[in-house]
Parts: C-alpha cells; structure tokens; sequence
C-alpha cells in the first residue's frame, strides 16, 4: 500500500510536493478507507483523484512516479558512465544543476518502508532505505554524495555490494540482483505492487487484457461481467496474440511503415478481438452478432483495455496510478470503475487507485471524501506546479464542490486571457 510519495525538481516541479494517501480526520465515506495496524492511528485512502488545468503538472506528477519505477528496475542493466534520463526543472538555470529528488513510503509485507533518492543525468548523489520492524525505525542503508554509505546492519555482505555498485547505478537494485534480501522486500513493492498507465499504452493493455481473458475461466469471467455491468452490449469476447512476420505483410504495405512497425525486430504482435452482441429480429427471438474490433466505440474499446488491469490490480492488492482517466469515457463508466475500488465487498485486498482527469462532475460528496481530491496549479511567475489537496480550502460537507472548483474557488484552474483570437 502507498502512503505518500513526493518529487522535486523533476519537469515541471520545482519545489517539493507530495500527494498523501494518509486520511484526515474527515468523518465521511468510511468505506473508502483501509484501516491498517502499521500506521495504528493512521487510515489510508483507497483513491485519490487530481484535476487541473492542461499543462498545470498532473501528467508530471505521474510521470514521476512513473520514472522512480523504471529507474528502480532497471538501474542495475546501467553501464559504467551511461546517463540516467532524468529531467529537472529548467526555467530556473540554478535548478539545472541540482539533483532531482523523489521519495516513496510505503507498507510492503506488513512493515513500513521509506524509499528516497537523488540523481542528476550523470550519477545517483544520495539514496536510503529505511524500514520500521516493530514500529520503530531502522537503516538498511543510506547513501551519500554517491560513494559514501553508513551500514547498520549486514556491514560485510554491504560492503561487498557498495564496492560493486556503479555511480550511476541504484544500490536498491544492485544489491536486489546481488540477492541481498533486506532491499529486494522493497524492490519487490515496485516491481510487484505498482500498475501505472499512461495514455500512449494501450497496445501494453490490451495485451494484458488479452492475456487475462485466455488465463482462465474464471478469469474470463470476470472481464465479460465487467463489460456486462457497464451497459456496452457485449455478451461476450474472444480475443489472441498472433505473432506476425514482416516479411508477410502485403506487398502494397509501404517500407517505411514496416520498418516503424517491426522497430528493428523480424515480427510483431497482431491482436485478435471479436465480441459478440445479440441481434433481435422480432419479439422474442434473438441471435447472436460478432462484431470485429475495430466496429466497437472508442470508449468501449479503452474499457477493453482498461478491465485487466483493473481486475488484476483489485485481485492482488496492487496499486493503480493512470493518467486521463477520463479520456473517451462517459462520466458513470468512471464512477463504475471508482467504485469498485471503493466497496469492501469488490477491493477485499487493499487496493489503491490514483489518476487524473478533467471531468468535473467527480466532484461529488457523495463519491470522494475531501482528503481524495487533489490539485495542480501552475504558479505564473515562476512556471512551476504546485499540488495541494482539497481539506487545504475546509469547504462544508453539503458544498457543491464542483461548483465551487469551477467558479475557481479552489484554483487549478486554466485563465484565458481574452475570448477571441481575431
């Protein structure tokens, strides 16, 4: 489960800011939190959602997120002198040359972790990993200015990790892929317990989908009762990977699609999708009608790639991080998708969802409690994003909040200068 995650210096942030998944002492919407023993008093949130203007740093924010994961996974593979593809704020020349900094507290097997690093495009400067068995806290290790490290514990295995650890490379992943089994617990936790979705992978979702769908049928099962549920017609789908080689594709197939399609590769996946919706040809008799994939809405076509994740991440406990949720999709088709995230009853496992989106008619009461809603700012002197949440403004329980975020209450919102362009 995630607790809270902060960033600085990274795109469009330029001082640090953090989005908590901690609860506040709002009575409301109870279901809408997990209670655990690790934090004691402490509750977390089963969703957070976070809306402003274009170009105010939503994206950035997961994007963020999005970086620490990748970077985690697969710092290891770095060669000596490689660059980390990191990117600071760059309207202020002074940040340019600053370290980006992220860092992510989080409960993995019962424990909490916190995870922190700092990086420019040359080197790791600082990284830790702290834990808190029992409650109370303890150093797996700490890093600083890249080659000094304090070990509490383990200090000979450590050692022989630290001296094998490039400037370049995270000590959480050489020493995971050193088997060193303090770290990989936390390894584990974004290796395992995150799903993020930007909105250019579908391709990767539908795969994933794909793949659910044919694991069983229990499993299939699910995904068509999902699409049942949300009223798209679908009685049911089929769906397969084809591996397809270049050299097959027709003739009148232009060269330069071939070589951006195969990327340098001899063969590429074609997805199969077939759904199937009765037809009616009079009173009481139906039929069933097989629709191609292509013949279905865009929206019913995100919610094919949106369902295996969604299943998979509420099935395992996992979190889910997506950017423009609301992309293509009618307004109940995302309260569906909230709720199940929300209800005891469907997340029996703690999962977490975070996303982005634009539509305002979310900003509801009755769907989120205050402490779930958050928002990005672009401040206008000095182009960076600020997030802040909505207990910030401690509006009544009874206020129109949508009505309130658009008449600009709240900020977050896009300022148009002048209604006209001629």
């Amino acid at each position: 489960m995630l607790i809270e995650f902060s960033v600085e210096n990274f795109r469009s942030i330029k001082e640090k800011v953090t989005l908590s998944m901690v609860s506040s002492s709002d009575k409301s919407l109870d279901n809408n939190l997990i209670k655990t023993d690790v934090l004691k008093k402490d509750s977390l949130l089963r969703s957070a959602v976070i809306y402003g203007p274009n170009a105010s740093g939503k994206s950035n924010v997961i994007l963020a997120f999005n970086f620490l994961v990748h970077l985690v996974m697969t710092s290891h593979k770095n060669q000596k002198d490689a660059k980390i593809n990191v990117s600071q704020f760059k309207l202020d020349k002074e940040y340019l040359s600053k370290p980006s900094k992220f860092e992510v507290v989080f409960i993995k097997n019962e424990t909490r972790y916190v995870y922190g690093v700092s990086a420019t495009s040359e080197k790791i400067i600082d990284e830790y990993l702290y834990y808190y068995p029992k409650g109370h806290k303890a150093i797996i290790f700490e890093r600083s200015n890249t080659n000094n490290f304090n070990f509490t514990i383990d200090k000979k295995v450590q050692e022989f990790i630290k001296e094998r650890t490039l400037d370049n490379v995270l000590y959480l992943s050489n020493s995971t892929q050193l088997n060193y089994i303090k770290s990989s617990e936390a390894f584990d936790w974004f290796k395992d317990n995150l799903q993020i979705i930007n909105i250019d992978e579908f391709p990767l979702l539908t795969e994933f989908t794909i793949n659910l769908l044919n694991k069983d049928e229990k499993s299939k099962e699910l995904i068509i009762e999902a699409l049942l549920n949300t009223d798209l017609g679908i009685e049911d789908i089929k769906a397969s990977i084809e591996k397809v080689s270049i050299d097959n594709l027709p003739s009148a197939f232009p060269n330069e699609l071939k070589a951006l399609i195969s990327e340098g590769k001899s063969e590429f996946k074609q997805f199969n999708i077939k759904t199937t919706h009765k037809g009616n040809k009079g009173k009481d008799t139906e039929f069933d009608v097989q629709f191609e994939f292509d013949e279905e809405s865009g929206g019913t076509q995100k919610m094919f790639f949106l369902i295996g994740p969604w299943i998979d991440v509420l099935s395992n406990g996992r979190i889910l991080i997506v950017d423009e949720l609301d992309t293509k999709l009618h307004y109940k088709l995302i309260q569906f998708l909230i709720k199940l995230f929300h209800d005891p009853n469907q997340n029996k496992n703690n999962a977490q969802l975070i996303f982005t989106t634009h539509n305002t008619i979310l900003l509801d009461m009755n769907l989120f409690r205050r402490d779930q809603i958050w928002f990005t700012e672009k401040n206008p002197d000095i182009g960076s994003t600020d997030l802040y949440s909505l207990v910030e403004f401690n509006p009544r329980k009874n206020e129109n909040i949508q009505k309130g975020y658009l008449a600009g209450r709240f900020g977050a919102e896009p300022f148009i200068m002048e209604e006209r362009i001629f």
